[in-house]
Protein backbone atom coordinates (compact mmCIF):
# COMPACT_ATOMS: atom_id res chain seq x y z
CA UNK A 1 0.00 0.00 0.00
CA UNK A 2 3.10 2.02 -0.32
CA UNK A 3 3.43 4.18 -3.27
CA UNK A 4 6.90 2.71 -5.31
CA UNK A 5 7.47 5.47 -7.82
CA UNK A 6 6.93 8.03 -10.33
CA UNK A 7 4.18 5.26 -12.38
CA UNK A 8 2.24 4.29 -9.31
CA UNK A 9 1.76 8.15 -8.56
CA UNK A 10 0.78 8.95 -11.68
CA UNK A 11 -2.06 5.81 -11.56
CA UNK A 12 -3.05 7.18 -8.38
CA UNK A 13 -3.29 10.61 -9.84
CA UNK A 14 -5.73 9.16 -12.86
CA UNK A 15 -7.72 7.06 -10.51
CA UNK A 16 -8.33 10.28 -7.91
CA UNK A 17 -8.96 12.61 -11.17
CA UNK A 18 -11.30 9.83 -12.40
CA UNK A 19 -13.30 9.44 -9.39
CA UNK A 20 -13.64 13.01 -8.83
CA UNK A 21 -15.18 13.54 -11.95
CA UNK A 22 -17.72 10.66 -11.30
CA UNK A 23 -18.59 12.38 -8.26
CA UNK A 24 -18.81 15.30 -9.61
CA UNK A 25 -21.37 13.66 -12.46
CA UNK A 26 -23.30 12.47 -9.63
CA UNK A 27 -23.29 15.75 -7.99
CA UNK A 28 -25.02 17.79 -11.17
CA UNK A 29 -27.68 15.13 -10.94
CA UNK A 30 -28.82 15.30 -7.45
CA UNK A 31 -27.90 19.35 -7.69
CA UNK A 32 -30.92 18.91 -10.61
CA UNK A 33 -32.84 17.18 -8.64
CA UNK A 34 -32.50 19.49 -5.42
CA UNK A 35 -33.20 22.30 -7.64
CA UNK A 36 -36.63 20.93 -8.86
CA UNK A 37 -37.62 19.86 -5.56
CA UNK A 38 -36.85 23.46 -4.32
CA UNK A 39 -38.79 25.08 -7.23
CA UNK A 40 -41.60 23.00 -6.56
CA UNK A 41 -41.49 23.47 -2.56
CA UNK A 42 -41.07 27.34 -2.92
CA UNK A 43 -44.42 27.82 -5.80
CA UNK A 44 -46.24 25.78 -3.30
CA UNK A 45 -49.20 27.45 -1.88
CA UNK A 46 -48.41 25.20 1.57
CA UNK A 47 -45.86 23.26 2.98
CA UNK A 48 -46.28 20.45 3.81
CA UNK A 49 -48.96 19.90 1.08
CA UNK A 50 -51.53 17.52 1.91
CA UNK A 51 -49.91 14.81 -0.45
CA UNK A 52 -46.79 14.09 2.11
CA UNK A 53 -48.77 14.98 5.52
CA UNK A 54 -48.30 11.44 6.79
CA UNK A 55 -44.72 11.36 5.99
CA UNK A 56 -42.76 9.00 7.63
CA UNK A 57 -40.17 10.06 9.69
CA UNK A 58 -38.55 7.03 11.63
CA UNK A 59 -37.30 5.45 9.17
CA UNK A 60 -35.34 8.05 7.53
CA UNK A 61 -33.74 8.92 10.46
CA UNK A 62 -33.01 5.35 11.37
CA UNK A 63 -31.33 5.26 7.44
CA UNK A 64 -29.37 8.32 8.75
CA UNK A 65 -28.21 6.77 11.59
CA UNK A 66 -26.84 3.72 9.85
CA UNK A 67 -25.35 5.62 6.68
CA UNK A 68 -23.56 7.70 9.11
CA UNK A 69 -22.66 4.31 10.89
CA UNK A 70 -21.04 2.99 7.23
CA UNK A 71 -19.49 5.90 6.55
CA UNK A 72 -17.83 5.99 10.19
CA UNK A 73 -16.65 2.20 9.67
CA UNK A 74 -15.65 2.89 6.01
CA UNK A 75 -13.13 5.76 7.61
CA UNK A 76 -11.88 3.09 9.94
CA UNK A 77 -11.49 0.61 7.17
CA UNK A 78 -9.34 3.09 5.26
CA UNK A 79 -6.95 3.67 8.40
CA UNK A 80 -6.86 0.38 10.69
CA UNK A 81 -4.88 -2.71 10.28
CA UNK A 82 -7.90 -5.09 10.88
CA UNK A 83 -9.77 -4.45 7.49
CA UNK A 84 -11.98 -7.61 7.37
CA UNK A 85 -14.62 -7.12 10.29
CA UNK A 86 -14.53 -3.25 9.42
CA UNK A 87 -15.48 -4.57 5.72
CA UNK A 88 -18.33 -6.86 6.96
CA UNK A 89 -19.70 -4.02 9.35
CA UNK A 90 -19.56 -1.31 6.40
CA UNK A 91 -21.17 -3.84 3.68
CA UNK A 92 -23.63 -5.04 6.22
CA UNK A 93 -24.71 -1.21 6.92
CA UNK A 94 -25.08 -0.43 3.62
CA UNK A 95 -27.25 -3.67 2.83
CA UNK A 96 -29.14 -2.86 5.98
CA UNK A 97 -29.03 1.19 4.78
CA UNK A 98 -31.48 -0.23 1.47
CA UNK A 99 -33.36 -2.52 3.72
CA UNK A 100 -34.60 0.75 5.52
CA UNK A 101 -35.46 2.32 2.11
CA UNK A 102 -37.35 -0.64 1.17
CA UNK A 103 -39.35 -0.38 4.69
CA UNK A 104 -39.65 3.46 3.61
CA UNK A 105 -41.25 2.94 0.45
CA UNK A 106 -43.74 0.44 1.97
CA UNK A 107 -44.09 3.20 4.42
CA UNK A 108 -44.76 5.35 1.84
CA UNK A 109 -47.47 3.45 0.28
CA UNK A 110 -49.38 2.45 3.29
CA UNK A 111 -49.46 6.14 4.28
CA UNK A 112 -50.83 6.63 0.86
CA UNK A 113 -48.17 8.50 -0.35
CA UNK A 114 -47.52 7.21 -3.88
CA UNK A 115 -46.23 8.30 -6.91
CA UNK A 116 -49.49 9.18 -8.82
CA UNK A 117 -50.51 11.78 -6.13
CA UNK A 118 -48.51 14.68 -7.27
CA UNK A 119 -45.08 16.12 -8.39
CA UNK A 120 -43.92 15.94 -4.74
CA UNK A 121 -44.67 12.42 -3.97
CA UNK A 122 -42.72 11.89 -7.37
CA UNK A 123 -40.27 13.52 -6.32
CA UNK A 124 -39.57 11.55 -2.94
CA UNK A 125 -39.79 8.69 -4.97
CA UNK A 126 -37.43 9.92 -7.57
CA UNK A 127 -34.50 10.95 -4.68
CA UNK A 128 -34.93 7.52 -2.95
CA UNK A 129 -34.96 5.89 -5.57
CA UNK A 130 -31.64 7.61 -7.11
CA UNK A 131 -30.09 7.22 -3.91
CA UNK A 132 -30.53 3.16 -3.72
CA UNK A 133 -29.80 2.74 -7.00
CA UNK A 134 -26.42 4.26 -6.35
CA UNK A 135 -26.08 3.04 -3.18
CA UNK A 136 -26.40 -0.87 -5.30
CA UNK A 137 -23.39 0.60 -7.19
CA UNK A 138 -21.22 1.78 -4.05
CA UNK A 139 -22.11 -1.70 -2.76
CA UNK A 140 -20.57 -3.52 -5.77
CA UNK A 141 -17.45 -1.74 -5.52
CA UNK A 142 -17.48 -2.21 -1.55
CA UNK A 143 -17.77 -6.01 -2.05
CA UNK A 144 -15.09 -5.96 -4.52
CA UNK A 145 -13.17 -4.16 -1.72
CA UNK A 146 -14.05 -7.39 -0.31
CA UNK A 147 -12.91 -9.66 -2.52
CA UNK A 148 -9.44 -7.92 -2.22
CA UNK A 149 -9.41 -8.03 1.90
CA UNK A 150 -10.44 -11.54 2.01
CA UNK A 151 -8.63 -13.11 -1.16
CA UNK A 152 -6.38 -11.09 -2.82
CA UNK A 153 -4.91 -8.70 -0.23
CA UNK A 154 -1.50 -7.88 -2.27
CA UNK A 155 -4.01 -6.28 -4.63
CA UNK A 156 -5.75 -3.73 -1.96
CA UNK A 157 -4.15 -0.52 -2.15
CA UNK A 158 -4.85 3.04 -0.62
CA UNK A 159 -5.79 4.13 -4.37
CA UNK A 160 -8.83 1.27 -4.43
CA UNK A 161 -9.95 2.22 -0.69
CA UNK A 162 -9.75 6.06 -1.12
CA UNK A 163 -11.59 5.76 -3.98
CA UNK A 164 -14.71 3.68 -3.02
CA UNK A 165 -14.44 5.41 0.32
CA UNK A 166 -15.16 8.79 -1.40
CA UNK A 167 -18.24 7.11 -3.21
CA UNK A 168 -19.26 5.85 0.05
CA UNK A 169 -18.99 9.15 1.69
CA UNK A 170 -20.52 11.48 -0.98
CA UNK A 171 -23.79 8.96 -0.62
CA UNK A 172 -23.94 9.58 2.73
CA UNK A 173 -23.74 13.59 2.25
CA UNK A 174 -26.23 13.29 -0.36
CA UNK A 175 -28.34 11.05 2.32
CA UNK A 176 -27.84 13.70 5.17
CA UNK A 177 -29.00 16.46 2.24
CA UNK A 178 -32.27 14.44 1.47
CA UNK A 179 -33.12 13.88 4.97
CA UNK A 180 -32.74 17.08 5.63
CA UNK A 181 -34.68 18.42 2.72
CA UNK A 182 -37.31 16.06 2.33
CA UNK A 183 -38.02 14.52 6.27
CA UNK A 184 -37.00 17.59 8.15
CA UNK A 185 -37.87 20.96 6.81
Amino acid sequence: MITKGPADELNHFKNSVAMTVTLISFGMMFASLFLGYFLVRFNAPAWPPVEIENLPKVLPFLSTLVMALSSWTFVLLEKRGEKKMLWLATFGLGVLFLGLQFLLWNALAESGILVSNGNVPSMVYAFTWVHAGHIVLALMLVLWLGHLIFRNPAQLTDVKLINVGKFWHFLGVIWFLMYLMLFVL
